[in-house]
């Protein structure tokens, strides 16, 4: 293999090199550089296409790496006193200083954004190259590019570790933890990318794209541990980094490439994610995958096109229309515009990762597209094929010359070129450029993962501990709920004078809890929200508990990085422990084998786990514990009658219960000793005058309806009568805090969701969602019992569950209709135990969240089993001429056993055969069109 050492001329060729390309690059780039802005247009072109003249976050960020290069190569060959390298250095902190402070001009965008996720809270993608003012309006441009905003942290945090330092104060410093926030949930916000237009049609509807996805988790995890300060700091200025949003980045990206998002199958710009300068990829073979499909797919004698059928710039555009219908893009294909630019970025790549003959050959297919003006050997934006060759190059595609356009030269492009040949030629190494050592990529996952116990009192302490399970017995590590820890992050970053609160209030992910950590002499440690009683009542199933632990360590085995091990706490709640111990003390048990659902743990006390977890520390925060709900103890004093009777009501009672007037109900709902009679009541109290209503118990006490739907709530959870603590979260209108996070991680993996009863626009689920918005969405688009939606928010949580751990399930199937999934589970109950739909759907209410679970999975495999099934049933297999002989049965025989429930299983999952769409497609490439139906309307 060839190496640059064995390539590199001697040290006058060398220098000789070297001034080569300060020259150029002084000419080429810093003579653009605005002497009062320390801004860089992206080029001099003013075109119908805009003004290159302002300066784009993104172009003026790669337009300087090659004078932060040019400083490293002065550097290595003079000394760090060299008094060019010193001036140069300086040139590159002006840049990033200048879009920094352009930035923090609109610190109340950031603020907006955090929460609000809209588009028009963005932070503006271009200035004014002179002033860093606002070039366009907030509403007539797709500013919302995460790539960008992404790109400048991660080249804030190279030039930091590169010992080369930009932040200069405290205000600063808490600005830029706020931007860590306005780009951790990238995983999960549409936005307008790289190439600003969102949606390939530029129809004006952003996508959540690879590339910026990308960008966000290399500069989440280059940012990770770093003082911002740099050599002049003491650790004080590390920015907190959130490691769920990292996991979640990473999931997200894995799921969408080698696409660049919903609209482009192939897209160039992914170059840099599985590339310089983000190598955001640690799947070698997802690298590859998307490597060849770019090259294949995009590659041209002129450089890449963007992504298949980009009419940008071609002779054939209309400059006057904003965005072009799908069938109309069809008109640019073969003739899309190429981009020199990619094959910088393949170069560049190819030196960092030291394929010195790669890089070599990419080298020479770059400078054949130099076009040479005074001397220097500049790179243009893009070649187009001309107007009067355009239907030559379509009837043989890269068959014709291409011309360069107007826009010369692209700076960004120039830049990374330059960077290449530096590199090439032994100027820098790739260490000088990449200090975060993003092109190596770190280990991920571990193979043992620590779990400890945390007991809520002294008493379900001792308990464990008699049965033989590892407990502390004293306090050496203060533990406390995880919405503790949230309650100090949101004073990280917070800045009254930028006008920035901090962290926005979320659940703390099992990532963030996995760590131990230091407050001053104080040692802490935060149980895992997801297992937490006060999340969802779901955690209050357990059934459930055992399947949600081996979820979580699943989750951490799977993407821990950095020192340590992960630690996993799972707290034991009082009331949970007295009314089921054998769950517990099973759980016990099952961790002291040193093995659960296949996942290697060390469980024993928390004191001796310590040694081994990972510490980090927690700054001081300003949060009252002693106002926290979930720190509180749990004292609740009933005002309803005891619940005595606990059989469920007919449906005539219920009948009768709807149809009474509201002053009988109130006298009905003090005095009765049925626990579903008061929770049927609440709900319909609840609904004639809504949970805020005040109520007055016979000894004169006002109490709110929603108090009282609590109480019963806990009575239900208490004796595990499911029907009745659904119905009191439905008229609680308890939101599952995951239901974000489930739909995200489905819409990753191509699927869509549908709730409510009917199949309408309102209804479809095809971008994320708070998890608010999700249940506001099942809740107008279901029925008025509580019940139907609360099922529906478990079967969403329970379809990622499956997505996750068995993905092979939910093949061939792209819309996921929640309704329809509950009516199919009732359908199969009433088959199979006789029982009518109403019955079934009361018994489906009835089960536990665990029992559901175990239900919709047990109806996904069943599907391909049925199938394989009913058609080895079908089958008769000849053995000589006349012996006939019938199959083996299989081991297992499905369930529901005909081809018409088969059918009617597969049409309610709309789950359709394998290449079932790709012959669709091809299909109508020989006939005008299909009807489905019995008519043409």
């Amino acid at each position: 293999m060839v190496t640059a050492t064995q390539t590199q001329p001697d040290q006058d060729q060398r220098d000789n090199i070297l001034e080569r390309l300060d020259h150029s690059i002084e000419q080429v780039v810093l003579q653009r550089q605005d002497p009062v802005s320390g801004l860089l247009p992206a080029s001099t072109a003013h075109t119908v296409h805009g003004n290159y003249g302002d300066a784009w976050v993104r172009d003026c960020v790669y337009s300087v790496q090659c004078v932060w290069a040019l400083a490293l190569a002065h550097r290595r060959r003079r000394g760090s006193h060299d008094r060019r390298a010193w001036e140069l250095e300086q040139r590159v902190i002006a840049l990033m200083r200048g879009l920094l402070r352009a930035m923090l001009r609109q610190a109340n965008k950031v603020e907006r954004f955090k929460v609000s996720l809209d588009p028009l809270d963005a932070l503006h993608a271009k200035y004014d190259s002179s002033s860093g003012d606002p070039v366009v309006a907030d509403d007539a441009w797709g500013h919302l590019q995460l790539d960008a905003t992404s790109l400048f942290l991660l080249q804030l945090a190279q030039l930091t570790r590169g010992g080369c330092t930009v932040i200069q104060s405290r205000d600063e410093v808490d600005f830029i933890q706020n931007l860590v926030y306005y780009v951790a949930r990238a995983y999960r916000t549409p936005d307008y990318g790289i190439w600003e237009r969102g949606d390939k049609g530029n129809n004006g509807k952003p996508e959540r794209n690879s590339s910026s996805i990308g960008m966000a988790k290399a500069a989440l995890e280059a940012l990770e541990d770093l003082d911002l300060f740099g050599v002049h700091g003491d650790g004080s200025c590390q920015l907190l980094i959130p490691q769920g949003a990292v996991v979640r980045l990473r999931r997200a990206l894995e799921s969408l490439l080698p696409r660049e998002s919903s609209s482009k199958e192939a897209d160039s710009a992914c170059l840099s994610v599985v590339g310089f300068p983000a190598w955001a990829i640690e799947d070698r073979d997802l690298v590859q995958r998307t490597l060849r499909r770019v090259r294949r797919e995009l590659g041209g004698a002129y450089g890449y096109k963007r992504f298949l059928r980009d009419g940008h710039q071609t002779t054939v555009e209309d400059v006057n229309r904003l965005h072009y219908e799908p069938e109309e893009l069809a008109q640019f294909e073969g003739i899309e515009s190429e981009w020199p630019l990619f094959l910088a970025f393949e170069l560049v790549t190819a030196c960092c990762e030291e394929r010195w003959q790669d890089a070599r050959t990419w080298q020479n297919k770059l400078t054949a597209l130099a076009v040479h003006r005074d001397g220097e050997a500049l790179y243009p934006e893009l070649y187009q094929v001309a107007a009067d060759r355009v239907e030559a190059e379509r009837s043989r595609p890269g068959s014709q010359p291409r011309q360069a356009n107007s826009n010369l030269p692209l700076i960004w492009t120039q830049s990374l070129a330059w960077l290449g040949e530096m590199l090439l030629e032994g100027l820098i190494t790739p260490e000088d450029l990449d200090p975060c050592e993003r092109r190596n990529a770190q280990g991920l996952g571990t193979d043992a993962v620590l779990v400890a116990f945390a007991a809520e009192t002294a008493s379900v302490r001792q308990a464990l501990i008699d049965a033989g399970l590892p407990l502390d017995r004293g306090d050496e590590i203060t533990i406390q709920p995880s919405d503790a820890l949230a309650a100090q992050w949101c004073c990280i970053g917070a800045n009254a004078r930028l006008g920035l609160s901090g962290k926005p209030l979320q659940r703390i992910e099992t990532e963030d809890s996995a760590r131990l950590y230091r407050q001053g002499e104080q040692t802490l440690a935060f149980t895992a929200a997801v297992l937490e009683d006060s999340i969802s009542y779901l955690a209050d199933d357990p059934l459930q508990l055992e399947d949600s632990v081996v979820d979580e360590l699943h989750l951490l085995r799977r993407h821990w990085r950095g020192p340590g091990l992960p630690l996993l706490l799972i707290p034991i709640n009082a009331e949970s422990f007295q009314h089921h111990p054998e769950v517990f003390l099973q759980l016990g048990q099952t961790l002291l084998t040193g093995r659960i659902g296949e996942i290697p743990v060390q469980f024993d006390r928390l004191s001796q786990l310590a040694r081994q977890a990972r510490w980090v520390p927690l700054r001081e925060g300003f949060a009252d514990d002693d106002n926290n709900p979930s720190a509180l103890e749990r004292k609740r004093s009933d005002l309803l009658q005891e619940a005595t009777d606990l059989r469920d009501l007919t449906a005539a009672e219920e009948q009768e219960l709807d149809e009474t007037d509201a002053d009988v109900l109130r006298t009905r709902l003090w005095d009765t000793q049925s626990l579903h009679e008061q929770a049927d009541v609440l709900d319909l109290l609840q609904r004639r005058f809504g949970a805020s209503a005040i109520e007055t118990s016979p000894q004169g006490r006002s109490v709110t309806i929603q108090q009282l739907l609590e109480e019963v709530y806990h009575r239900g959870l208490r004796c595990q009568d499911w029907s009745v603590v659904r119905r009191c979260a439905g008229a609680m209108g308890m939101v599952h805090p995951q239901l974000e996070d489930a739909l995200t991680d489905l819409l990753v993996r191509q699927k869509q969701v549908v709730v409510g009863r009917n199949y309408s626009a309102d209804a479809r689920l095809s971008h994320p969602l708070d998890s608010s918005a999700i249940a506001e969405r099942i809740a107008r688009t279901s029925g008025v019992d509580g019940r139907e939606r609360m099922l529906e928010q478990e079967l969403l949580l329970a379809l990622d569950g499956v997505a996750r751990r068995d993905p092979g399930l939910l093949k061939g199937i792209l819309t996921l209709q929640l309704s329809q999934l509950l009516l199919l589970l009732t359908s199969e109950l009433a088959a199979e135990q006789q029982l009518s739909q109403d019955e079934a759907f009361e018994a489906l209410c009835s089960s536990s969240p665990h029992r559901i679970r175990d239900r919709l999975r047990q109806l996904l495999s069943d599907v391909e089993h049925a199938r394989a099934a009913l058609q080895r049933g079908e089958q008769l297999h000849v053995t000589g001429r006349v012996q006939w002989r019938v199959p083996d049965p299989l081991d297992q025989p499905p369930s529901g056993g005909d081809w018409l429930q088969h059918r009617i299983r597969l049409g309610s999952l709309q789950k359709v055969p394998r290449d079932f769409y790709a012959g669709i497609w091809s299909l109508l490439q020989h006939c005008r069109g299909l009807v489905i139906g019995d008519k043409l309307e």
